[in-house]
């Protein structure tokens, strides 16, 4: 239920405030009284009504009808004024805001609900009567329904304002009727024998609650209008005027201190405070006395509440002096609104406060000759709602300012002051306040006021700079220091300030290695060193991180297309314990950024497949997260080619006219992970016998094969194929491969020496017949002969032919292979070489000197 929060948090906050704030404040100023000042002083209110009310508080609503008006129903007139804890109607706001407790005036008509319906009938001129009188005919209309006697509690034969909260209610006639007044009823004459003798808080259907409440304050509790002192829509008498619209705003601190039940505390030392929108703060100068205050309050604009529409929020400050509470001179404010920026707001009429109302008409003329035109002008628009630069709030761009030093209302220094505006750790709003006597101040916030969330490293050091004045009225001499848990250590400062004078102190505060993880209580204290009672505290709510270390320990190396293992050891770095569940990124080159997590071993896998050869750094990064630090360190990593074999699987022997393109085979190696062998870029070198070379390239299919066309003239070629790109590696396949053209031939015989110098001798018929080789070799040196069997092959290129047979040779069988050069009109050379299993022949290269040797190609 909405009453058991609100008093929780009143009961709550008290205790955050008085005795468990962000400072140990410095001792009192000695000037200050014990007890302190109660500035409600319900000992002497502003009028007699102006006090707490004794609760409860009777409230009698009283609806006149028309018969030509659209009108309210019982129920929708109820949701305006009851019940309490329902938001948006006037009882629920009073006991939220601790003005009050409504309950629903004793009646007999209708739902008996407090509120009482009147048929006025037509409106004829009930709109136009003196309004006193209006009020006086409506309560004698709802006599037959309300015993007003029972509401004379003091017997004095009057029902009066103390008595009886009343409201006089009419059906709007349209949106213009939606304000609302206070008057005093007239021409009741005696009701259930009492005299009237209070006012009614009036307005019409269309009248919103706030302003009912408005009204009801002045009848009931003679609150005094304050909207043409500025306070925009920061207060219950301020401005609330707003057609049917329903707006809220709560009774500012002044309000909620006379008439309310929300603590505050008057300050007599220096030290920091939490206003609350339930605790307020009251600082005086005890030589200047108790008529002028300045009152704290903290405000939250915050929807579904009665601060919703309140222009701003942050920290409020009110000037007050009790002198002008009532003051009728809208320049003479008894309460005010002290703005981040010193500027004072207009007032309703008189727009410069110059204590003048209408001066200067606004029609762009200086008509009383003052040298200002229309300084009045602004008054058709109202009064001062409010804006977003009332608050104090340095977090905003729009006021930043953090010190108010404002005077009191005659102009005289005031010599107290409000300093180091902002926010603590939970982010409630924090003020120094500066009274007369002794103090100093402590200040580790950033520059827009909110508490620095810090992350500090075990093991580690880290400076906290402050700003530090003196605020008592005399040269003192402080020490500074970090109050810091048992394994840590701290740095300390001392100063000695003149009085108002500033410096900023660094404390250099050393985390122990056994440091746990998680917020930490420091407190940074600034003491007196001539009086121990005199000092401030500020609290840091820092986090604590442990380091962590980080090793690669995963392979080193892999082929690609091959699984490789990257893995990382991530530990407490002075503990050296593993630490689980902390997440790994591992970084390989630009090629590779994945995350794992660690296992209860520390260890964090994962699985990566290279995918392009080549050196690659790793780097290994155990991120930041459950309190440890982001660690990270290097490793190099290779990924090599993948192994492969070729072989080249066309016909060796083919002739020119019909070339076959050559296939090669690419096998990889069997090791469960096949790569994509469409990557195996092939290339063919074709070295001919006569120093011919040609180059040609290709890529395999899915299948490892690759097909290249290979065109080359006639001739005994050497095909060499390798794998070049780099993804795969392994042996050169080579292959001699013979083009012959079906029209050349050799013939002919031949005498020379060998290069052993042994004489040889070489006959030879050789050509094609259909495609076929034919014909016959016969070759003999040094007593040995080789006689042909079979004639292989004949390849004729230009005078070269080289041919193959087979035979015998020493009673072997062999393969004879001659190369034959026809010179022509010169001598012919030769080479031979036959192959035996057990032995065979080279000649070497050997000139003609006996015989012809005949190469066509046609």
């Amino acid at each position: 239920m909405r009453i058991v929060r609100s008093i929780v948090a009143v009961v709550v906050l008290a205790l955050v405030a008085g005795s468990l704030g962000v400072s140990a404040s410095s001792a009192a100023g000695s000037g200050y009284p014990d007890p302190r000042p109660d500035f409600s002083h319900p000992e002497h209110p502003h009028t007699p009504l102006f006090k707490r009310n004794q609760d409860p508080v009777p409230l009698l609503v009283v609806y006149g009808r028309f018969d030509d008006l659209p009108n309210l129903t019982e129920a929708e007139t109820r949701a305006k004024f009851f019940p309490v804890l329902t938001f948006g109607t006037v009882a629920d706001y009073y006991f939220e805001t601790g003005l009050g407790l409504l309950i629903p005036a004793v009646e007999t008509s209708g739902q008996q609900d407090g509120i009482v319906t009147v048929d006025l009938g037509p409106t004829g001129d009930w709109f136009t009567m003196d309004t006193a009188k209006r009020r006086g005919a409506m309560l004698r209309l709802a006599d037959r329904f309300v015993d007003f006697a029972r509401y004379d509690t003091n017997d004095n034969g009057v029902v009066e304002d103390s008595e009886l909260g009343v409201i006089t209610l009419m059906s709007s006639p349209d949106d213009t009727y939606s304000c609302g007044q206070t008057r005093i009823v007239y021409g009741a004459g005696k009701l259930d024998g009492k005299e009237i003798g209070l006012r009614t808080a009036d307005g019409g259907s269309k009248t919103n609650s706030l302003t009912f409440a408005h009204e009801l304050g002045h009848q009931h509790w003679d609150m005094y209008d304050h909207y043409g002192y500025g306070v925009g829509g920061w207060d219950l008498m301020g401005p609330t005027c707003a057609g049917p619209n329903e707006t809220w705003q709560s009774p500012n601190a002044f309000h909620r201190l006379h008439l309310g039940r929300t603590p505050n505390q008057t300050v007599v030392r220096d030290g920091y405070v939490l206003p609350s929108p339930t605790f307020t703060y009251a600082l005086y100068d005890y030589d200047r006395g108790t008529d002028d205050y300045f009152l704290l309050e903290a405000r939250k604009q915050e929807a579904n509440t009665y601060e919703q529409n309140i222009p701003d929020s942050g920290l409020v400050v009110w000037r007050i002096d009790e002198r002008t509470i009532r003051s009728d001179q809208e320049h003479l404010r008894g309460v005010e609104l002290v703005r981040p920026d010193g500027v004072r707001v207009p007032g309703c009429q008189d727009q410069d406060l110059d204590g003048k109302i209408d001066e200067d008409p606004p029609n762009g003329v200086d008509d009383d000759g003052d040298g200002k035109i229309d300084e009045d002008s602004k008054q058709q628009n109202g009064c001062y709602g409010g804006s977003r630069t009332d608050a104090w709030d340095p977090a905003d761009f729009r006021t930043p300012q953090r010190t108010m030093t404002s005077h009191w209302a005659d102009g005289t220094e005031a010599k107290v002051a409000v300093r180091t505006i902002g926010r603590d750790f939970v982010g409630r709003e924090q003020a120094y306040l500066d009274v007369r006597g002794p103090g100093i101040l402590v200040d580790g916030a950033l520059a827009d006021g909110s508490a620095p969330v810090q992350t500090l490293v075990a093991g580690s050091t880290a400076d906290f700079d402050v700003t530090v004045m003196n605020t008592s009225e005399a040269t003192d001499t402080f020490s500074f220091g970090m109050f810091v848990p048992d394994g840590w250590s701290s740095t300390t400062k001392q100063l000695t300030l003149a009085a108002k004078e500033s410096a900023t102190v660094r404390i250099t505060v050393t985390v122990g290695e056994n440091a746990a993880i998680g917020e930490q209580s420091l407190t940074l204290r600034g003491q007196s060193t001539t009086d121990s009672t005199v000092y401030t505290d500020y609290s840091y709510l820092p986090k604590v991180e442990r380091p962590t270390s980080v090793a690669y320990t995963g392979d080193t190396a892999a082929d690609q297309s091959d699984p490789a293992q990257l893995k990382a050891l991530v530990r407490d770095k002075f503990t050296g314990a593993p630490l689980a569940g902390q997440w790994v990124r591992f970084d390989v080159g630009d090629v590779l950024a994945r995350s794992a997590q660690t296992g209860s071993d520390g260890v964090a896998t994962y699985d990566w497949t290279p995918d392009k050869p080549g050196q690659y750094p790793v780097t290994v990064v155990a991120e930041a997260a459950n309190g440890y630090t982001e660690a990270r360190s290097t490793a190099g990593f290779t990924v090599n080619a993948e192994k492969a074999t070729l072989a080249i699987t066309s016909p060796a022997l083919y002739s020119d006219q019909a070339q076959p393109p050559m296939t090669i085979k690419v096998s990889e190696e069997a090791d469960g992970s096949p790569g994509d062998l469409t990557r195996a870029a092939l290339r063919v070198r074709m070295e001919s016998s006569t120093g011919d070379t040609r180059i040609f390239t290709g890529t395999p299919g899915a299948d490892g094969v690759a097909t290249i066309p290979v065109n080359t003239p006639a001739g005994v070629w050497k095909a060499t194929a390798e794998l070049t790109g780099g993804y795969f590696t392994g042996s050169a396949a080579v292959q001699e491969t013979v083009v012959y053209d079906p029209d050349g031939s050799a013939s002919g015989s031949a005498i020379g020496r060998d290069t052993t110098g042994n004489s040889l001798s070489l006959s030879v018929s050789a050509r094609y017949s259909d495609g076929d080789p034919t014909g016959a070799v016969g070759f003999a040196s040094n007593g040995k002969t080789f006689s042909s069997t079979t004639m292989r092959w004949i390849a004729v290129a230009g005078s070269t032919a080289t041919l193959e047979a087979t035979g015998r040779y020493a009673g072997q069988s062999a393969t004879l292979r001659a190369v034959l050069h026809d010179n022509g009109d010169k001598p012919d050379r030769l080479t031979v070489t036959i192959i035996t299993p057990t032995a065979g022949y080279q000649s070497g290269d050997v000139l003609v000197t006996t015989g012809n040797l005949t190469v066509r190609t046609t």
